[in-house]
């Protein structure tokens, strides 16, 4: 039954299942009296899959695109609003809700698989800019954690995961490439929500109107999500599966694939956090300047999520996210090295680029038979693999918090911080990374491309 699996997922890898899927189902429906007319989009394409692409880019905005502007906020809650936080204290918001937007997907992947794509998207979506709204008027430092950390982290989380799902079952050969648009909607919010921030919370209009420009933007974009998402009832996988399967960190590739994104993420949010105040405290630009270097930050990551796939179609995700893991240990080291704007600006569009890369390269690579061993348990693995990345998330920002001494403009720590525990990455992508070229070398030996 395993060699049935891995072969018929394989097939699906290489886009051979397409016309068969589509025949099948044909049949299927001819012989059912009562059947839709409207025939069944193939596996790889169609008008179907491509909204659920255009859906997935809105919710990308609502929850990396939040995500990913935290950098504003964190610079604001440390010289306006929290003045009296260190900014260790200060980054655990931050962390927190990151870590919920990853963390969250081990029970929202498996409720997508099991057909509870409707309820999820909803509870989501109104948690996010209930949340958000919550932020607005939020004053204390506890309120920020409730408001900010739990409530949108876990909204954000529950619409996360689910995406890369449904895109993930609509595509085979185009996989990467409907993941990388999809996901550049968080390159869009990170750059339209830093700018709105700083452009409207020094106003009269002040951090309150700030923060509610924002949600009802989220709130706005959660309309036309839903309409796509909710139009019918989830499809259940067939088998039930359980939330999660502990057996498959036993599994020397997805094992050791788990622990390369616990590295990987915990180096990845701390140059996000501390683009902003870096800039201000140690390159000495102005404050505006550096707001607009995490908008451009973003915008660079845009590139990331998509060329890759586009110029690369004979390189597997597996491969891309090694090699730019790899890159990613000298340009964090390289930070170390940035006392200049012309240098800071350079340093930013080259970390934006590859953090585009290292958020979906991880979800693209998921699909592949050694790592989901059927179609059915992708958005299980999705939530898992992204369960020991969060814990990484959650520790990252606030441990090179503690590295960094702000009053002595001194960074050097958790700059080296980063490198070294993105070097632990690359080393934990070796065994995935063989075993995929491995089990594609042997296909190609079968006469499977």
């Amino acid at each position: 039954m395993a060699d049935k699996n891995e072969s018929q997922h394989g097939d699906l890898e290489n886009g051979k299942l397409e016309n068969n899927s589509t025949t099948r189902n044909g049949d299927a429906a001819r012989s059912k009296p009562g059947a839709a007319a409207t025939p069944i989009q193939p596996p790889n394409g169609g008008l179907e899959a491509w909204l659920f692409v255009l859906a997935g880019f809105f919710i990308f905005i609502n929850s990396w695109g939040i995500s990913s502007t935290y950098g504003a906020f964190q610079e604001h809650y440390r010289t306006e609003l929290l003045p009296s936080y260190s900014s260790s204290t200060i980054s655990w918001v931050g962390s927190v809700q990151s870590t919920l937007v990853t963390i969250t997907g081990v029970l929202t992947g498996p409720l997508t698989d099991r057909g509870y794509l409707r309820p999820v998207m909803i509870v989501g979506h109104f948690m996010v800019v209930f949340g958000m709204f919550m932020v607005s008027i939020s004053e204390a430092y506890y309120q920020v954690m409730l408001a900010q950390g739990l409530c949108v982290g876990l909204g954000a989380g529950a619409i996360n995961i689910p995406a890369f799902a449904i895109i993930s079952s609509k595509f085979t050969t185009r996989r990467p490439l409907a993941l990388g648009l999809a996901s550049t909607g968080a390159s869009i919010g990170g750059i339209i929500f830093p700018i709105m921030f700083r452009k409207i919370a020094p106003t009269t209009a002040g951090f309150g109107w700030a923060v509610r420009s924002i949600a009802f933007i989220n709130l706005a974009i959660s309309i036309p999500t839903l309409a796509i998402l909710c139009r019918k009832p989830g499809t259940r996988a067939p088998k039930a599966r359980m939330v999660m399967d502990p057996r498959a960190f036993r599994e020397p590739v997805f094992g050791t694939f788990a622990i390369a994104l616990f590295f990987q993420f915990l180096a990845y949010y701390i140059p996000l956090f501390y683009i902003t105040t870096y800039a201000a405290v140690k390159v000495g630009t102005s404050t505006d300047f550096a707001f607009y270097l995490l908008a451009i930050s973003n915008a660079s990551s845009f590139f990331g999520r998509t060329l890759p796939y586009v110029l690369g179609s004979r390189i597997t995700p597996i491969q891309i996210l090694t090699f730019w893991d790899a890159a990613g240990i000298v340009i964090l080291f390289s930070w170390i090295a940035v006392t200049t704007t012309a240098g800071m600006i350079v340093w930013v569009i080259a970390w934006g680029f590859l953090s585009g890369v290292l958020v979906t390269a991880p979800a693209a690579s998921t699909g592949h038979p050694t790592l989901s061993p059927s179609l059915d348990v992708i958005g299980a693995r999705l939530g898992m693999s992204w369960f020991t990345a969060a814990v990484g998330v959650l520790i990252g920002a606030p441990i090179a918090g503690a590295l960094t001494d702000v009053g002595k403009k001194d960074f050097v720590n958790a700059q080296a911080f980063a490198g070294a525990v993105m070097a632990a990455a690359v080393v934990g992508l070796i065994v995935p990374l063989v075993a995929a070229h491995r089990w594609n070398q042997k296909k190609k030996a079968g006469g499977g491309s």
